[in-house]
């Protein structure tokens, strides 16, 4: 007896606001069925039609409160807020199996995540107390790679062989959109996993849907996956790097990044406006990583190659100082 068809339709609907690109709203649906092997479809709507007023009105607020609150670390630079909602129905020969309905808020500060949470409730605010500036960074400050900097070295190393490949983070990606276990899909209509699998790889590998802002995208690469490590506290003074962006070569030939930063000292937080630039080969910066120093966060992973997913990652400590990594200030 031939089993019933499987079809899975995916809806994303989502307002940003982003300093500088404004608002965008965006309406996207994936279906995927089981009696076509490979085949899915992707639609959109017209952008007056995309989005419940309930998430615009949502994303203004709440950008506008926290854009006003750390006024004085953003100068309206780097802050992102989305406001989403993720609708999933799964029908099983031709009848409706299950429905679920997900919202969210995603708050980011260029490639750090700062929240990312089920539901409407915004974060209690902005971790900085003030603005740094490159001058007030010491040359002996230690060096503490955030989840973002930390998932783009591992990328690259891996891109350069310089480390092992690895399988992924192990675990669904933070990004609701993203978030469809294969558990859910047995669940709903009793087929076995090995079943769905065969029938249609979107239905049972849902990471190849792992780009942001609902693009369901088929790029076949993992968000690299950190190695466990040790624990330890976080430094009482530090320069944290929020994320690493390759920015080719240095003049001796050492591959160079631009980095976002805050410095940490004590309770306090302080954003740096400016992007500094560090210089170093990605698999020699992971050799003088050390402890795990915060637990594992949300954060946006960006490959080599210009893909972008979410995945899970700590602050690390590093042996580095600051002297060491960043590269002075051009004259």
């Amino acid at each position: 007896m031939t089993a019933a068809a499987v079809t899975l339709t995916r809806s994303h609907a989502a307002v940003r606001l982003e300093a500088g690109g404004g608002e965008t709203h965006t309406r996207l649906t994936i279906t995927a069925g089981s009696d076509r092997p490979g085949s899915w479809w992707l639609a959109t709507l017209p952008a007056d039609c995309a989005t419940a007023p309930g998430l615009r009105d949502h994303a203004r607020a709440v950008h506008r409160v926290l854009q006003d609150g750390a006024a004085c670390a953003l100068r309206g630079d780097g802050l992102l807020v989305e406001s989403g909602r993720v609708t999933t129905r799964v029908t099983c020969g031709g009848r409706e199996a299950t429905v679920s309905r997900r919202t969210y808020l995603l708050v980011r500060d260029r490639d750090r995540v700062l929240h990312l949470e089920d539901g409407p409730g915004p974060p209690p605010g902005l971790p900085w107390t003030a603005a740094a500036h490159p001058s007030d960074i010491r040359p002996g400050d230690p060096v503490v790679l955030g989840p973002a900097a930390l998932l783009a070295l591992t990328a690259a190393a891996q891109e350069e062989g310089g480390a092992p490949a690895g399988s992924g983070s192990g675990c669904s990606s933070p990004y609701p959109p993203h978030d469809f276990p294969l558990r859910n899909l047995v669940t709903a209509t009793g087929r076995p996993p090995a079943d769905l699998c065969q029938a249609c790889e979107l239905l049972a590998r849902p990471e190849r849907w792992l780009v942001p802002h609902g693009t369901f995208g088929t790029g076949t690469r993992h968000p690299a996956a950190p190695r466990r490590r040790p624990r330890a506290a976080f430094p009482r003074r530090a320069l944290l790097l929020d994320s690493l962006t390759p920015c080719g070569r240095s003049a001796d030939g050492s591959p160079a990044w631009f980095a976002a930063y805050c410095l940490v000292d004590g309770a306090q937080q302080s954003r740096g406006r400016e992007l500094l630039r560090a210089t170093g080969a990605p698999a020699a910066l992971l050799e003088e990583t050390g402890a795990g120093c915060a637990p594992s966060r949300p954060a946006l992973a960006r490959d080599p190659i210009g893909r972008e997913s979410y995945a899970h990652a700590p602050c690390v400590t590093t042996t580095l100082t600051a002297g060491r990594l960043i590269a002075p200030a051009l004259p």
